[in-house]
């Protein structure tokens, strides 16, 4: 049954990306972005070299504070010197997603990146695009031990990238 469940959400992610095709990036937006934001003045709206407003190129800068590409394939780096436990980690996996591994159908289906993120409380160390799932797959590791990850894949629905799956290593 969960073979079946697994195929039908594949076939109706793909219908759904090829039925959006390329409608904009909605790219996530980290938490110690939003917070470096509000400690520093704004320079969104000053004239650039050439005269123009840099609200566009600050407005990128903060919708991917990593310079993800989101269609790569490749394993890119986020935030690897910042790292969340192993009880915030275990904790997320087993007691605030309660020990779920798929979020079809439930409440957790639309939660975000920034969700997960503010929840365990750093971005996560490593980003890329899973193109077996599909969906943009993050990876957290512990700071006290990088056997220990926790991991997740958001899928595209209504222009939102939200919860699709997560999946952990041993937390024993």
């Amino acid at each position: 049954m969960k073979k079946f469940a697994i195929i039908i959400l594949s076939i109706l992610l793909i219908v759904g990306l090829v039925a959006c095709g390329d409608k904009g990036d909605s790219s996530q937006v980290s938490e110690a972005s939003k917070a470096s934001e509000t400690s520093k003045p704004s320079e969104a709206g000053k004239p650039s070299e050439t005269g123009e407003p840099s609200e566009a190129s600050d407005s990128a800068a903060e919708k991917n504070p990593y310079n993800l590409d989101y269609e790569s394939t490749e394993l890119q780096p986020m935030s690897e010197d910042k790292k969340a436990s192993v009880e915030t980690l275990r904790e997320t996996a087993k007691e605030w997603l309660e020990g779920r591994s798929m979020f079809a159908g439930t409440k957790f289906a639309d939660y975000t990146y920034e969700d997960v993120a503010e929840h365990i409380g750093v971005d996560a160390t490593y980003y890329y695009y899973n193109e077996q799932w599909p969906g943009r797959t993050y990876s957290w590791y512990a700071e006290d031990d990088n056997d220990v990850s926790f991991a997740i894949v958001l899928s595209e629905r209504g222009g939102v990238w939200k919860l699709d799956a997560a999946t952990q290593s041993s937390f024993d």
